[in-house]
């Protein structure tokens, strides 16, 4: 008989419901921020091994996976106060911020708005500002959301002929993508000169955002902060595509920035 499945637990705050699962021990703390359309399960190929370096926590951003979707819009203080708001619930003062796209972007927010929450980051295929181009092409997804539902975005993110299913509700969705167009005309990329604390950046090679949009972060980020590290021949789901190579070079970086169990 296999185990029964984790369905993870839900935390009430003031705005919403957020649905997260916790595991492992710590310290650290890390707290894992997945990309649009994805939810807590797209942490599964790492959520183990991680697990043996400290505590981990997953966390369904709001308006996907089973989180709620309050009222719109969601500026991005918001989805990083939601952050907080699970740190707070759980016990957790300081985590490191695991966050893939655009949870990459939630994760630096967080690190600009609460410093004292943020021990350090690890942004997988993320980036801090996008063209005009990509604006429009988040309108398009978010019309295709509130238009078409989850069936309008799985078309408009993936093609006509897609076969996916996105889990959540599409109109908090549509929501978040907006978040994502407002790095068109307020980029995070003049800010970051206000992170403190240490940063991972993690990038594929072939990601489709290629490794530009995370040598602009390092750029920008204090001098000594950041290390910026490419996968040879990996794509934009690294936790996904290449498990054990993510966990080497955090765990690597772990030690360099004397981020863990204290000695």
């Amino acid at each position: 008989m296999s185990p029964p499945a984790d369905d993870g637990e839900c935390l009430e705050v003031e705005s919403n419901s957020i649905h997260f699962k916790d595991s492992g021990g710590g310290p650290p703390s890390f707290l894992c921020l997945h990309g649009l359309v994805d939810d807590v399960s797209i942490w599964d190929r790492v959520a183990v091994p991680l697990g043996r370096l400290g505590r981990v926590v997953r966390m369904d951003q709001r308006g996907h996976g089973t989180s709620d979707a309050p009222p719109g819009p969601y500026p991005r203080e918001a989805l990083a106060d939601d952050v907080v708001a699970l740190l707070d619930g759980r016990g957790i003062d300081r985590a490191v911020l695991v966050g893939h796209s655009m949870g990459g972007i939630v994760a630096m927010t967080t690190a600009l708005e609460h410093p004292e929450r943020v021990a350090g980051l690890v942004l997988l295929g993320t980036a801090s500002q996008c063209s005009e181009r990509v604006a429009q092409w988040y309108e398009r997804i978010a019309v295709a959301g509130e238009e078409g539902g989850a069936a309008g975005l799985a078309r408009a993110i993936y093609g006509d002929e897609t076969h996916k299913r996105i889990a959540g509700d599409a109109r908090g969705i549509a929501h978040v993508t907006r978040t994502l167009k407002s790095l068109h005309d307020d980029p995070l990329t003049p800010k970051l000169t206000h992170i403190g604390c240490p940063v991972l950046l993690l990038v594929g090679e072939k990601d489709p955002m290629g490794p530009h949009a995370s040598e602009i972060i390092a750029r920008a980020l204090p001098e000594g902060r950041a290390r910026l590290e490419v996968l040879p021949e990996r794509g934009h789901w690294l936790h996904v595509e290449a498990p054990d190579a993510v966990i080497e070079a955090l765990d690597r970086w772990l030690g360099d920035a004397r981020i863990g169990k204290p000695t």
